[in-house]
């Protein structure tokens, strides 16, 4: 976590948070046209820029969406909406470009860890693909909501999305099984929000000091929900500070998997100096909540995936 502090006493604080670690191979990037003038958002899905998602939430009807997605691959390309960031139950979207620019794009769901398969209700409308300069492409478009069992709706707070896409190969064929789709390549996840679309930074005065808390000696367990605690002590200061913004600090490959953090404020009466710095599992007994020094005191901050950095209101600060 990233607290942007100006002109703090101190202040013991307490996290909460989820891991889970990904993995994802690497493609050197090409050239390619850009699309970010024809959709309202538009943002990677994955911090080394090989696939991208642009989409525009239509006035005319509220249940349409358009949606563009993009990979630095020639082969098949995938975007897929998720029950919870991972394969199995998801809601698939598949496009390629032949090697005769030919585009196509199905439908498809998923049972399992496994290829998805094709949907007998198509609910997707293509718009356009392009393969270009090593980068492939394609527009589409699908409803927010339908009554289709297999389809996932797009409704209003965090979507989880995967994606994922083969690097050279193409299905070969317009295949309606999916004997012909090769394994990706490269995959990963992600969490938005659809209807509100990308947070834009607000720019900070120049005095601003940023401190960091971070979590740096976890490992990731079997389990598969952990929340794990930690109690810090903020500097002290020599004069009243104020918190303007709050910002996750999430590890490179993990951005689709952590899933939030709580931080607490916990009063200096009944904190001792043998509990600064303690972490782990938070307590069995209650292991969704702060550790028992913490839980009468004050709810600082909370953020969730597919949330943003939180900047307060102009004027407005958190005294420390």
């Amino acid at each position: 976590m990233s607290t942007a502090v100006n002109n703090m006493n101190y202040l013991t604080i307490l996290s909460t948070i989820i891991f889970v670690s990904l993995s994802q191979n690497i493609i050197s990037p090409n050239e390619s046209t850009d699309w970010e003038d024809e959709f309202d958002y538009n943002t990677y899905l994955d911090s080394n820029q090989q696939f991208k998602l642009y989409w525009t939430i239509s006035t005319e009807s509220n249940n349409t969406i358009e949606l563009g997605i993009e990979a630095n691959a020639t082969g098949w390309i995938a975007l897929g909406i998720s029950p919870n960031g991972q394969m199995p139950g998801s809601d698939v979207a598949i496009g390629w470009v032949d090697d005769d620019g030919n585009s196509y794009l199905q439908d498809r769901y998923t049972e399992g860890r496994t290829t998805p398969l094709y949907e007998s209700h198509q609910n997707l409308t293509l718009i356009s693909g392009e393969e270009i300069d090593g980068m492939t492409r394609i527009r589409f478009m699908r409803p927010k909501y339908t009554c289709n069992e297999n389809d996932i709706q797009v409704s209003d707070g965090t979507t989880r999305l995967i994606w994922a896409f083969h690097s050279t190969e193409d299905p070969s064929s317009e295949c309606f099984d999916s004997s012909s789709i090769s394994m990706h390549t490269n995959k990963g996840s992600q969490s938005l929000n659809l209807n509100t679309g990308i947070q834009t930074p607000i720019e900070l005065e120049g005095d601003i000091e940023f401190i960091d808390i971070h979590m740096d000696e976890v490992s990731v367990p079997s389990e598969d929900t952990t929340y794990y605690c930690k109690i810090f002590k903020l500097p002290e200061l020599d004069s009243t500070h104020h918190v303007i913004k709050f910002e996750p600090i999430v590890q490179e490959g993990n951005e689709g998997a952590v899933h939030h953090y709580i931080v607490y404020e916990c009063g200096e009466d009944i904190i001792t100096d043998d509990a600064i710095g303690a972490e782990g599992v938070c307590a069995t007994d209650f292991e969704n909540m702060p550790a028992k020094e913490c839980r009468s005191s004050s709810l600082l901050w909370g953020w969730a995936i597919g949330g943003g950095a939180l900047y307060l209101p102009e004027n407005v600060g958190l005294p420390i």
